[in-house]
């Protein structure tokens, strides 16, 4: 407890001081924070102490405060500025991120078993969601993360994105080494999971199974380990939503999961349109993935015809000639194909080609070589995945201790003293969060019950 009662500073001039902790995530800490040159409320975002002398993580989190800095849209978090500093622990810099302080919870807290949200609560939601990304969009930039931890709602229901951690910009680099898959398992689109890149479509992608976890409270694709749950995104098909959900609402959030990024909506903000007029887009036309989503065009009138036409002429007989014409070719078409199957039984370039094209047994062979090999990739040969910390913060300790042993791990609980701020059984902390494998240990700190403390276990995180 000692430790909380000096004050301790984001920057080296001592402008931005530390409250409290409000959030960790993947390779960041969230604080709320004190701007005491200008006396008001900030987040700061500090990348964790075990990543400040990683290139990569430093990358990323610079990355995120240009892409953030870039956005000026009313449903962004503001960046206010960015800096390093050297604390007497930290044998490297230490880079920080301030942020606009926003009063609300993510929506990952508002999302309870059992209980899902209004559908038009969900739908207004989801809508501002979508603006604001597509903003990004606008701007070049894909967030490649989207999922309800990094959707913070306000008092008033207003929504705020936030952590453009591993966001790029459509035309630069990506920061991800070979073989790695960027983006959290449970709301990563298709694409992603075989290893493609990630375009505005990805986001709608990852929008349309926020809002599935919305409107039934579970999310759509659930695996017993994290490289399960992608390929389930990239394999199975999407889970049909509850019949009490209006059925406009439920073609666009189905449309908005299509396996194939051409047949979803080209960005954000399309999707935030169709959100908002239905009748948009019922009247698109359908893919070839989803006809049972949208229904199809009318037939055009049998009577349709032009103003140039002579009004003696007779339309229907080119058509007859036409449909003569027809069944002759058919005719001549049938006669050669048992000509040819009784003539050679044996045509090795041709017999292989028919099942390739029902990609019923194997889906991924039908895919363009330069997207095959990722998933093979991603599937057979993963090394290790990260989970956010954020996911699991303030939320009941045996709920989240089933959750990670869902994913494979192994889980050790340390309690800590409460002294009535806090409350009881909630998680505080998990560590680690990066680089895990199946069978890793992740320990899980929460919060005892107010009251006398029978055992101390201490708080290994010092200057937390």
């Amino acid at each position: 407890m000692s430790q909380q009662q000096e004050p301790r500073f984001a920057d080296d001039a001592q402008r931005y001081r530390l409250d409290s902790r409000i959030a960790t995530g993947g390779m960041g800490e969230v604080w709320r924070a004190t701007d005491t040159r200008l006396g008001r409320d900030v987040a700061v975002k500090l990348l964790k102490t075990e990543y400040a002398d990683d290139a990569t993580f430093r990358s990323r989190f610079s990355s995120e405060a240009q892409h953030a800095a870039a956005l000026h849209h009313p449903g962004v978090a503001a960046v206010y500025d960015f800096g390093e500093a050297t604390a007497a622990s930290d044998a490297t810099p230490r880079p920080y991120l301030v942020m606009e302080l926003v009063d609300g919870q993510p929506l990952s807290a508002l999302i309870s078993p059992g209980q899902p949200l209004d559908p038009e609560v969900t739908r207004d939601l989801m809508a501002q969601a979508a603006d604001a990304i597509g903003a990004a969009h606008a701007a070049g930039i894909v967030h490649r993360d989207v999922k309800p931890a990094n959707l913070l709602i306000t008092r008033d229901r207003r929504v705020k994105i936030t952590d453009f951690g591993i966001a790029r910009a459509t035309e630069g680099m990506a920061l991800t080494q070979t073989g790695q898959v960027m983006g959290t398992p449970q709301y990563l689109s298709p694409e992603q999971a075989s290893g493609g890149a990630a375009t505005p479509a990805s986001d709608v992608y990852s929008l349309g199974v926020v809002a599935f976890e919305c409107l039934t409270s579970r999310r759509p694709f659930v695996g017993e380990t994290p490289v399960a749950t992608a390929l389930a995104h990239l394999r199975e098909p999407v889970p049909p939503l509850p019949d009490d959900i209006p059925g406009d609402l439920a073609a666009v959030v189905t449309r908005a999961m299509a396996k194939e990024p051409g047949d979803r909506y080209v960005d954000a903000t399309a999707f935030a349109g169709a959100l908002r007029d239905p009748a948009t887009a019922v009247m698109l036309p359908p893919a070839a993935s989803s006809t049972q989503v949208l229904p199809p065009l009318p037939p055009p009138p049998a009577t349709l015809g032009t103003p140039t036409d002579p009004p003696g002429r007779r339309r229907d007989v080119p058509w007859a000639w036409i449909a003569l014409g027809l069944a002759a070719l058919i005719a001549v078409i049938a006669l050669v194909a048992v000509a040819l199957a009784a003539g050679d039984d044996e045509e090795p370039g041709q017999e292989p080609r028919q099942p390739r094209r029902t990609q019923t047994t194997e889906p991924t062979e039908a895919t363009e070589p330069t997207s095959e090999a990722p998933p093979t990739e991603t599937a057979t040969e993963p090394e290790t995945f990260d989970i956010d910390e954020s996911d699991y913060v303030g939320r009941d300790v045996k709920d989240v201790e089933q959750e990670l042993k869902d994913l494979g791990l192994k889980v050790e609980k340390e309690k800590l003293d409460n002294d009535g701020s806090q409350e009881d059984d909630t998680v505080e902390s998990v560590d680690p969060t990066s680089g895990l494998q199946e069978g890793d240990t992740v320990t899980v700190r929460y919060w005892d019950k107010a009251g006398p403390i029978e055992e101390l276990t201490g708080d290994e995180e010092g200057d937390d």
